[in-house]
């Protein structure tokens, strides 16, 4: 078995949704589960974000699902679109989404699922203007990259980052590999600035302040980024398995 990994990227205005993405770099989704047949694609998905993100990616997307317009990754109209918030929190979401697409050329996963079988394992994450899918196959691909290549309509583009063996699923899907830039200056500003001195010698807001960020999103940041410490404290421990149910992103952290 190899994974491939197909990132499709998007420029700005060719996607409403992947439009947030873009606008917001804090805003993040990973799928939980996805499925794909011959002619449909479904599954869960996580997005993280700062509230403003969140919200602004909220009001984008009923009326996504409401657009008799949509067309697919490769041109191919939308006849069906659902989807409902499963779980909701000030810095994340969980969405189920159903999309169906009419004759024509498919989306990604759809034509995965044409080329390769309706048993392929596949995942998903969002960030910037990129949609990674990652997929585990054991076969050609071949015909699957010619049929997507040929076929992406207007303001996408694709590449293809990895052809390898596979990480191990769990590990790899389970939180961001690093910190983003805008974290790792978080958390720079908040160690220059005190705010882990005990006593703490400066609060989210006057560092937001200095360094000129709303203070949500700078509390935001700082969550993100020691979750990831977290993780990497955790992996590196003999006493506990990361391969657990923990998620280290749906932690509250308490001052």
């Amino acid at each position: 078995m190899r994974e491939v990994v197909f990132t499709i990227e998007y420029e700005r205005g060719a996607d409403s949704l992947m439009d947030a993405f873009i606008e917001y770099p804090d805003l993040y989704a990973r799928s939980m589960q996805v499925q794909a047949t011959s002619e449909a694609v479904w599954g869960v998905e996580k997005i993280v974000g700062t509230p403003s993100a969140l919200g602004e990616y909220d009001k984008r997307l009923e009326p996504a699902a409401r657009d008799s317009s949509l067309v697919g990754m490769c041109g191919a109209p939308v006849t069906e679109y659902r989807c409902q918030i499963l779980s909701s929190n000030p810095e994340s979401r969980k969405i189920y989404s159903l999309r169906r697409e009419g004759d024509g050329p498919r989306s990604l996963p759809i034509a995965a699922a044409n080329h390769l079988g309706e048993g392929v394992i596949m995942r998903s994450e969002r960030h910037g203007d990129q949609f990674h899918w990652h997929l585990l196959v054991d076969g050609s691909l071949g015909a699957l990259h010619d049929d997507i290549r040929a076929n992406l309509r207007d303001g996408l583009s694709l590449t293809v980052e990895r052809l390898g063996e596979p990480p191990c699923l769990l590990e790899d899907g389970r939180t961001q590999h690093d910190l983003t830039t805008a974290q790792k200056t978080a958390l720079e500003a908040a160690l220059t600035h005190g705010y882990y001195e005990e006593p703490r010698e400066a609060s989210v807001s006057e560092i937001a302040e200095e360094i000129g960020v709303p203070s949500s999103t700078l509390q935001y940041r700082l969550n993100r980024a020691e979750a990831w410490l977290a993780e990497q404290f955790a992996a590196d421990s003999m006493t506990v398995d990361i391969d657990t149910s923990l998620d280290l992103g749906d932690v509250e952290f308490i001052e």
